[in-house]
């Protein structure tokens, strides 16, 4: 009777220690696995305009108005804007990723991004990173929306509110008005007859010098590189890394995974009919 009583007692440890050991979901347990994915959200601006536009044609543009409301709800939010240096030192150890997060990016790197974009951003306390063509920064075309120049970014940089990185130097097809065309060579990617030494020499030569006219005339580290087109070439991601380029910023729809390839982020794309508190709480 007493090794029943024994055994019994026993038996009751044994099975309120294994359910004392079970974790429940949400709940961060010592031994519990680490994260698949790291998921921040990347807006993407490209143009800026002061007033609405009579039939309402945006394309990729957006109103200032619409802009300040953007960095409004952020603000509000309370979003913590991140700059390329900030990518690099999480990604590093040196600096914890903020509670929630946001990365705004604005391509092609268009004057408006100065006029329009520059006051909001400082009024509202956040931060955005210009990728700009720097080819049309050195030769700017009469026919094209005008474009920042040096003096304006190596402000824009200097005032912590910006930084300037790479969206190549000429690889946007301004032969085609730089619009993409299907089996032609757009951005990085690879021609069809395309050997890897005629590749390399095309787009190392065009990468290196964005970032070595960008670091002479802006004074910041590149290390940012957004894809012409959104293409991604995995030649070209090799080129990235070897010339110090730790990020690869594309066009896909959806948030950054910054435990997943670090050379092709996806972005939200932007527009005057985007609901941010709509995209940002999904």
């Amino acid at each position: 009777m007493r090794c029943r009583k024994v055994f019994a007692v026993v038996l009751c440890l044994m099975i309120t220690a294994a359910f004392s050991k079970v974790g429940y979901a949400g709940e961060a347990g010592e031994e519990s696995a680490p994260e698949e994915h790291l998921y921040v959200p990347i807006l993407m601006y490209h143009h800026f305009i002061k007033e609405e536009l009579p039939k309402g044609n945006y394309g990729a543009s957006i109103t200032m108005a619409k802009f300040d409301e953007d960095m409004r709800y952020l603000e509000y939010n309370k979003y913590t804007p991140l700059l390329p240096q900030d990518l690099k030192a999480i990604r590093e150890g040196k600096m914890k990723m903020p509670k929630k997060p946001i990365i705004i990016t604005i391509d092609d790197g268009y004057e408006s991004a100065y006029t329009i974009a520059y006051p909001v951003l400082k009024e509202r306390g956040m931060k955005a990173t210009v990728f700009a063509i720097v080819g049309s920064v050195e030769n700017p075309r009469k026919s094209e929306i005008k474009k920042l120049n040096w003096k304006q970014m190596r402000e824009m940089y200097e005032s912590g509110v910006f930084d300037i990185q790479s969206h190549s130097y000429n690889l946007h097809n301004q032969d085609l008005n730089g619009q993409y065309k299907k089996f032609q060579v757009n951005g990085i990617q690879k021609g069809l007859i395309e050997c890897r030494a005629q590749y390399n020499l095309r787009v190392e030569q065009d990468i290196v010098k964005s970032i070595e006219l960008i670091e002479e005339n802006v004074g910041n580290e590149v290390n940012c590189f957004s894809y012409p087109y959104g293409v991604y070439e995995e030649w070209g991601k090799d080129i990235l890394e070897k010339n110090g380029v730790l990020f690869g910023f594309g066009t896909r729809y959806g948030a950054g995974d910054f435990k997943g390839n670090l050379y092709y982020l996806n972005r939200f794309s932007v527009g005057m009919n985007t609901d941010l508190s709509g995209l940002l709480e999904q």
